[in-house]
């Protein structure tokens, strides 16, 4: 096994170990859901690098396992695609999109740029 085997397989270890830095979530197209584990984070507010102070925004963003997501499917997720967590908080379930998959294949992670289902959150 080469270094980036196995720096592959220990991300996978880190992000699907749920007693860490790892939560449940799924991701889903027309006809299909992928349960995953990862990690998920949800910003409320962006920050203005000039003056420090806050300003509205949200960043949404996932990462996974490479290796997890080629246990599920072969396909990479695309704009459009579903997502559903639960918020850490609350427990209750959020729907999202994703607006942009950022794969790191050296290093076998995938990143995921979410974005709120309005249509979902009015009802």
């Amino acid at each position: 096994m080469n270094l980036r085997d196995r720096a592959a397989r220990d991300a996978k270890d880190i992000l699907d170990d749920l007693g860490g830095a790892g939560t449940e979530f799924v991701l889903t197209e027309k006809n299909a859901e992928y349960r995953l584990k990862g990690s998920y984070g949800d910003i409320g507010y962006l920050l203005n690098m000039a003056t420090g102070e806050a300003v509205e925004g949200r960043t949404i963003e996932a990462a996974f396992s490479l290796l997890s997501l080629a246990e599920k499917t072969n396909r990479e997720p695309q704009r459009g695609w579903g997502f559903r967590c639960k918020d850490l908080v609350s427990g209750k379930e959020i729907k999202l999109f994703v607006v942009k998959y950022e794969p790191d294949k050296t290093m076998g992670i995938g990143r995921i740029k979410l974005a709120v289902n309005l249509d979902e959150q009015s009802n």
